[in-house]
């Protein structure tokens, strides 16, 4: 039967189809847009002493402390460098520390930092390399002792402000000890604040003193808590790298939020959604310090920002409640994350900062909004499509709407995608497989395909965490069940496939052992299933293969006569210790194997009864394989009788291995014909031989060849079948005389004479006579003559 080609698409047809191009487009117009982050890394790796390479100290030079700095045109390069703010102590400690945390990714942005810093007393061959060091040394005091900027004063009418004061201790005398001053100092009218020459001066020693406290008072604790995670400073450097990364981690930044209360099948998505509005609402307040939030704060919770709408706020974890076993984000006790609370406020936050513009900082280095795929579509629809009807704007409950036709137009198309290359392997094989199977495989396809398009679209309509926790685990189930039937309907086709390749099916038995690695194949296909739904639901592959262990072992116990007889199978099928029509014999039956099944296999006795045999019995049980025979064995007794002549036994035997040799189906390598034993009434022949046949039924006819033909020899050559007599001899009391030649009376040594003169007479007196021989070959005795 010849398919129809599909008709043209209509239009409506080609709109469902743009949607479907947008659906499949989605995971790549939500990557976020932002500029490299201006905190590469964590504050901890990018502060501490062992990270910093620093040049010697030979160039510093100490400055006039009391006198302020006249002219700011002084320091070296400034009217070079890129403007700053440096308004006010605030500002210029600000944009200093900003400048130097985001170097690490962009080394640039150093000169940001050393326009902050009065270097106009340094001198030597190697000042730039020494101007850098000393900034990045301060910024490395300037953390250890602690920044808070609301502390700082953003207008000061006078020419010095102190910032902090640091006591170095002599490590030989306790009394003695120094106290240096980070001092900023104002140019002439207070427009511009610069870091003190005296205070750059003094930042090798103070950073010699601080970087052997931290080494004397850090601690290896053995603590399960992630160091990207340990403070709130770590929490909010790891999340910003990872935000500001291109393209942005994700998974590093949705760790850095406690999921107390979301359901772990659709955290990714939610999650997802909350780090980008949280990235958003972040870069809109204020530019983040990394040095101003603390790293070990009075309470177990430190509030960033907060106001009437909502807030943003580190806690410690307290409590980790109970989440699935191994979940990647299952929080630690005692780590730090955005909290609870500020999840449930940042929507808030997002919508009442959606029109404002992102800090002037930000703006001035490039930056734009964080936004996803969602984010964007709806800002650009009409205010008439974003208004909200039962938790969803408009544009989104269409847009639910449409997935539907659209799942349906992928299905068909990939479908059809599918099914091109698909028939023209079948035909460039030559196999002939059903339509039906082949349209069903397709199909199947083109489902999963369509299933994969709502949960990628689902994801894509920036829903509400409570959509999303609906929605998700649907999409999920349906494409679980989808793959599950691809994957049985490509099953069919390969075993179709092999079934309908001759070339392929060696043995009779390989049309049951296709149906059993079906089915396995799909229980398979199932488990793995199984295990991925489980795994997008939150629970890691390790815990689930720990659980089926488990359970398996109680099926096990429940079930073993079923489990025996289905492994039992798969030895039969597999190890093949024998194949349909062979004879066989397993305990007490006998017969004809028939059918071999996935729990029994059925075997025809010689009585036309069927015994059904439980594969588990084939693999405890002795097989005997009559039908593996290569040679069927003859082994009878040719009685003759008792007045058969020597020579005439000589002849009889000597015509047996003759006509063995003659026959075309005996085996001609090993046969035996000889004078075996004196029995009762007769005196019997040995015929030992083997028959080379293919089954019993030529067995049966060549044995009566070979025996009629026996038959007629012992005719033509005289020789007469024994049957069983007994001779009856009446004595009637006379005495029995030895008959023994006149005057012998040692009996004996007449026996050895006698015997002597036979054999001498018979073999010519050689007694020692050679091993017996038989020829190879396939011919009589009568051709070598």
């Amino acid at each position: 039967m010849s398919e129809k080609s599909p008709s043209p698409l209509p239009f409506s047809r080609l709109v469902l189809a743009a949607w479907i191009a947008l659906a499949l487009c989605a995971p790549l117009l939500a990557q976020t847009e932002k500029l490299p982050a201006t905190e590469a890394e964590p504050h901890e790796a990018a502060t501490s002493p062992e990270n910093v390479a620093l040049p010697a100290e030979d160039g510093a030079k100490p400055g006039d402390a009391s006198e302020p700095v006249k002219d700011a045109s002084k320091t070296p390069d400034v009217a070079a460098k890129p403007k700053v703010d440096r308004h006010s102590p605030r500002a210029t400690i600000q944009s200093f520390m900003v400048a130097v945390q985001g170097s690490g990714d962009r080394p640039e942005l150093m000169a940001d930092a050393v326009v902050c810093l009065d270097t106009s007393k340094i001198e030597g061959d190697d000042r730039d390399q020494w101007v850098l060091s000393l900034a990045r040394r301060l910024h490395f005091v300037i953390d250890k002792l602690g920044l808070q900027l609301e502390d700082i004063p953003e207008e000061y009418d006078q020419p010095f402000y102190v910032f902090k004061t640091i006591t170095i201790n002599d490590a030989d005398d306790a009394d003695d000890a120094d106290e240096y001053d980070i001092v900023l100092r104002a140019d002439a009218d207070l427009s511009e604040w610069f870091f003190s020459a005296d205070t750059i001066a003094l930042v090798p020693a103070m950073y010699e003193y601080l970087s052997k406290t931290v080494e004397e008072t850090s601690t290896s604790k053995d603590s399960d808590v992630p160091v990207a995670r340990r403070t709130p400073r770590a929490t909010m450097g790891t999340f910003k790298t990872a935000m500001d990364s291109k393209p942005p981690d994700f998974a590093t930044a949705i760790a850095c939020l406690d999921p107390s209360g979301s359901d772990p099948g659709s955290w990714d998505a939610v999650g997802k959604n909350l780090v980008v509005r949280l990235k958003n609402v972040i870069d809109k307040k204020r530019l983040v310090v990394l040095a101003d939030i603390p790293e070990a704060p009075a309470e177990n919770e430190y509030v960033w920002f907060a106001d009437e709408t909502g807030s943003i706020v580190l806690h410690k974890i307290a409590e980790t409640g109970s989440y699935p076993k191994d979940w990647a984000y299952a929080p630690t006790l005692g780590e730090w994350r955005f909290s609870s609370k500020t999840l449930q406020t940042i929507d808030a936050l997002y919508k009442s900062l959606e029109n404002e513009s992102l800090i002037k900082e930000l703006r001035d280095a490039g930056k734009e909004e964080a936004l996803t795929f969602g984010m964007r579509v709806a800002r650009a629809m009409p205010p008439w499509l974003r208004g909200e009807f039962s938790g969803l704007q408009g544009w989104q409950w269409v847009a639910l709407l449409a997935l539907g036709p659209i799942g349906w137009l992928v299905k068909r198309i990939v479908s059809i995608l599918v099914g091109w290359p698909l028939n023209a392997w079948l035909r460039r094989n030559r196999i002939d497989l059903e339509l039906k199977q082949r349209r069903s495989a397709t199909h199947s396809i083109g489902a999963v395909a369509a299933v994969l398009g709502w949960h990628i679209g689902v994801q894509q309509l920036d829903l509400p965490p409570v959509w999303l926790k609906a929605l998700i685990p649907i999409t999920q189930f349906a494409f679980a069940m989808a793959t599950v039937w691809a994957g049985y309907r490509l099953v069919d086709v390969i075993g179709g496939y092999i079934t309908a390749n001759k070339d392929i099916r060696l043995t009779e038995i390989d049309e049951v052992l296709v149906p059993l690695l079906s089915k396995i194949l799909r229980i398979f296909i199932v488990v793995l299933v199984i295990l991925f739904v489980l795994n997008w639901a939150g629970y890691t592959t390790t815990t689930v293969l720990g659980a089926l262990g488990v359970g398996g072992v109680a099926i096990a116990f429940a079930s073993q006569d079923t489990l025996g007889n289905f492994f039992g199978s798969i030895t039969v099928l597999f190890d093949r210790p024998f194949n349909i029509g062979d004879w066989i014999v397993v305990g007490k039956v006998e017969g004809t194997v028939e059918r071999v099944g996935f729990r029994s296999t059925r075997v025809r006795t010689f009585y036309n009864s069927v015994v059904t045999i439980p594969n588990s019995s084939m693999v405890n049980s002795s097989v005997d394989n009559y039908g593996a025979r290569k040679y069927r064995r003859i082994r009878t007794m040719l009685s003759v009788a008792y007045g058969t002549p020597p020579d005439a036994i000589d002849a009889f035997c000597e015509g047996v291995r003759e006509l063995i040799r003659l026959h075309p189906y005996m085996r001609k390598d090993y046969y035996h014909v000889y004078f075996n034993q004196f029995a009762a009434s007769s005196l019997d022949i040995l015929l030992y031989a083997f028959l080379e046949v293919p089954d019993w039924g030529t067995e049966l006819r060549e044995r009566h060849r070979l025996f009629n033909d026996i038959h007629r020899l012992a005719n033509r050559l005289g020789v007469e079948f024994a049957f069983p007599t007994q001779t009856l001899h009446l004595m009637r009391g006379e005495k029995v005389v030895a008959n023994l030649p006149p005057g012998v009376t040692d009996g004996e040594q007449v026996g050895i004479e006698a015997a002597a003169q036979i054999f001498e007479g018979v073999y010519d007196g050689d007694a020692f006579l050679d091993p017996v021989e038989i020829d190879q070959k396939p011919r009589s005795r009568k051709d070598k003559a």
